[in-house]
């Protein structure tokens, strides 16, 4: 119901006013009116799943948080709007890879994933990738030296075909292959004793050095022909 209005009149004691009684009959019912009233309770409530703008209540004081632009991002506001503007930047990129690739956009995540004997690290701003494939030449499909190499004393096994202008070395061991076209497993048999039997050296009546070589050796020379052969044969000295 509405409240009821005193009337106080024109000026005091004219007449015109309501009397004591009337009055104050409007005044009790006034508070009784009044005392039946529902107070009145202020509630604030933040809709949706966003971050909300209300902040708390001081008496009969509603309290907000204020909107602050970050990176990119510009407010500006007039008398009944309030302006949210953003820089896009870079909406998208596209990544290549040796097979296929990916275009990069907004809210999208790009991986980067190591393979075989590849593992990626992330260091502050930094994405490292290492690689341990490379341990040893047999995972490098085509190994080429940029330097010399040193084996550091240690054995080079398996060795299939060596293809070199020039190769000065001291070979320890056995070595199979051709010398300036000789096959060098052909020294073996100047090497056997069994090859170079020169017999026991018996007393004999020699007049020159083929009689004694003929008599005392093994060896068979071949022959010489020719018409103008020039041979020089130095044996050293013999002493019997």
């Amino acid at each position: 119901m509405a409240l009821r209005t005193i009337n106080l009149g024109s000026v005091a004691n004219d007449g015109t006013g309501d009397d004591l009684r009337e009055a104050f009959d409007k005044v009790v019912f006034n508070f009784a009116e009044l005392d039946a009233r529902t107070p009145e309770t202020t509630t604030v409530l933040n809709l949706g799943s966003g971050e909300g703008l209300y902040a708390s209540k001081s008496d009969a004081e509603l309290q907000f948080k204020s909107l602050v632009g970050g990176n990119n991002v510009t407010l500006t506001s007039d008398a009944n709007e309030l302006t949210i503007d953003v820089d896009a930047g870079v909406t998208q990129f596209v990544v290549a890879a040796d097979t296929g690739s990916l275009t990069v956009t907004e809210n999208t995540t790009f991986t980067i994933q190591g393979g075989t004997s590849i593992t990626t690290t992330r260091d502050g701003n930094n994405i490292r990738i290492d690689s341990s494939a490379l341990t040893s030449l047999q995972d490098d499909p085509a190994p080429r030296l940029s330097a010399g190499l040193n084996a550091d004393g240690f054995n080079l096994g398996n060795v299939g075909l060596i293809n070199a202008t020039t190769v000065t070395a001291n070979f320890n061991g056995n070595l199979t292959g051709l010398v300036h076209g000789i096959d060098v497993r052909d020294l073996n048999y100047h090497r056997d004793p069994n090859n170079w039997d020169f017999s026991g050296i018996t007393p004999t009546s020699v007049t020159n050095l083929w009689d004694f070589m003929w008599a005392t050796t093994k060896v068979d020379f071949g022959s010489i022909s020719g018409n103008n052969v020039n041979v020089s044969l130095d044996f050293g000295s013999i002493n019997i």
